[in-house]
Parts: C-alpha cells; structure tokens; sequence
C-alpha cells in the first residue's frame, strides 16, 4: 500500500506529487484525466506586481526562489523547457494608476522589482499613461508541465476517483474546485471563479515580453501567436465558453492595441478559489491521516513549490506550517 494518497492531478497535485518523489516516499496520484480542468487552461504566468492596486504579494522574493529552482529542476531532469523567465511590461491604465504607481515608486521594496529600461513597445501598443518594466516575471507551460509530471511519475499515477480516505497512510486532497462537495473539509468555504482565455493571432506585434494593461494581459507563445485573458465570473462554475467573454475580451484587447487580430482559439476553467484568496494545505484538525491542499487560484504556479515543501515536511518532519496557510488556522 502507498504511504501517501493524492487526490488529484493538477498543478497542486502535480507539484506535491513530485516533493514527495524527492523525498523518496511511496506514493499514488488518483486522477480523473478530465479533458478541460483549470491548470490546462491557465495562462501560467508569474507577475510580481498585480492587480489594479499595483501591489506585490507577500513572500514575493521567497516565492520566486522556490518556484523558479523547481520548474528549472523539472527541465533538467526531463530534458524538456517548460519555463520561461521574461520581464513583464506593465502599463498604466489611467492617470490614477500612474499617480498611485508614483507613490509606490517611493518604497524601496518596489523600486528593486523594477528595470530601468525603458517600455520599448512598438506603436501599436497604447501607453498614453506610461508604464514601467519589472526585473523578473515568468511563463510555464501548464501543459508541457502536466506531461512531464505525469511521464517522471508515470508508475504513481491511477485513473479514477476515490470516495474514502485510504485505510492506510496518509490521504490528501488536491481536487480543485470539486473540494466544495468533499465533506471532509466543508468548513472551508470556496469562492470560485469561471476564467475564459483566448487564443489569437497577431501578425503586426512582433513583442517576446508579457504585456499588462489594466484587466487584461497579452501572453506571446511564438510565430505571432498569443493568449489573452482573463475574464472573472464569480457567479458561474461551468467550462463552458461565452460569447460575452469573448466579447470582453476582445473589447479589451482593442483598447491595448492598435492592430487587427484573429480569434484562433477560447477556453474556460474554474479557478478553485478559497474566499479569504489565500491557498490552504495541511492536516485535518480531527485527523492526521487526511490532509489538504488547494485554493491556488490564479497565482498557483508561483505560490504552489513553496507550499508544496511547507506540507511534506510538515508531514514528514514535523516542522510547523506557516499560519497564513495552515488549513487548521481556517476553522
């Protein structure tokens, strides 16, 4: 029998699937291989200042750390590129922005995340209210990473569902937003929300750099091809494209550039969000055979390497969870 039992095969299941391989523990990954979940869908960027408020997460620097070496570790052992570092231009969305933008560049812990070269966008780009360029961002393949995880963890991995904790070991849950209906954790309280990303192609922007304007971000993937999202439905839970998101999309689009596009491709996936925003992992507060880890959202390929560490050797060691995650913390 196996020592652990994951629940779930995404980008949480996948990232503590392969700790614990490290760790040389013995371990089953039980998987649905469902053909549309949200870290197939995701845009797998990594943006060190977010948001309208222009505000960097906490633990950014340790963060960043964490999940550049384990996707760089993953590249080495599979021989495959997966992750790609790229600064990120961010651009102002109105003169409030930029005002707010200035009394951020006061702060020391800001000006170190940002570059001093210039925008370098073509025309066709709209800037009326400037920007600046971060140090650092990055871009994973979710797909390419999901294959690599499951071709090295190939003998761990099971088709199927499971509808009990396992008799033996420990049991821990990475199942996404289906972890509103898993009893075993129905005080955490969920709050998710439906994404659509397009896919287009763009022959006049010849950009390499990840743009960000306001509530929209523009992801280069090559030969004149990008992804563009993302919407926000907190009121939906269904995969199912819109033509009112595609419709906004697009809208948005067309206010960050000047130059004619073609829709090639539109997705949606629920991104499992926890109403307090922050992930959670750990162990149930009446049992130490069950264990959890989920609410990644939309920063989960930053945030889930480090969080994946915090939980084995949690499990393993008995080091202490940082608060601000530990699922028993969440009661």
């Amino acid at each position: 029998m196996a020592e652990f039992t994951i629940v779930g095969g995404g980008l949480a299941g996948c990232v503590l699937g392969w700790s614990l391989s490290k760790r040389g523990c013995d371990f089953k990954i039980i998987d649905r291989f469902e053909k549309i979940t949200s870290t197939q869908v995701a845009a797998g960027i990594i943006n060190p200042i977010t948001g309208p408020s222009l505000t960097k997460g906490p633990r950014l620097e340790e963060l960043w750390d964490k999940a550049k070496d384990f996707y760089r570790s993953l590249e080495r052992v599979s021989g495959i590129e997966m992750f790609r570092e790229t600064k990120i231009v961010r651009l102002m969305d109105s003169d409030k922005q930029a005002e707010r933008w200035k009394r951020r560049m006061l702060d020391p812990e800001y000006r170190a995340l940002v570059s001093e070269q210039p925008l370098g966008l073509a025309d066709n780009f709209n800037s009326d209210h400037g920007g600046f360029v971060t140090n650092f961002g990055a871009h994973l393949n979710t797909i390419a990473f999901l294959e690599v995880i499951k071709k090295l963890l190939s003998k761990h991995w099971i088709e199927g569902v499971i509808e009990e904790p396992s008799n033996h070991g420990v049991t821990i849950y990475c199942e996404g937003v289906r972890a509103i209906r898993n009893p075993l954790f129905d005080w955490v309280k969920f709050k998710p929300a439906k994404g659509e990303i397009l896919t287009v192609k763009i022959p006049d922007i010849a950009e390499d750099r990840i743009v960000v304007r306001g509530n929209i971000w523009l992801l280069p993937l090559g030969e004149s091809i990008f992804r563009v999202g993302a919407t926000y439905d907190w009121n939906a839970n269904d995969c199912e494209t819109t033509f009112l998101a595609r419709e906004a999309l697009e809208s948005r689009l067309q206010k960050l550039l000047n130059a004619s596009f073609e829709v090639i491709d539109h997705q949606a996936a629920v991104r499992p969000v926890i109403d307090t925003r922050k992930a959670l992992i750990g162990l149930h507060p009446g049992n130490d055979r069950i264990g959890f880890f989920n609410g990644l959202g939309s920063k989960g390929v930053l945030s889930a390497p480090y969080l994946a560490e915090q939980l084995v050797d949690h499990i393993l060691d008995s080091s202490p969870i940082d608060p601000e995650f530990d699922v028993r913390g969440n009661i």
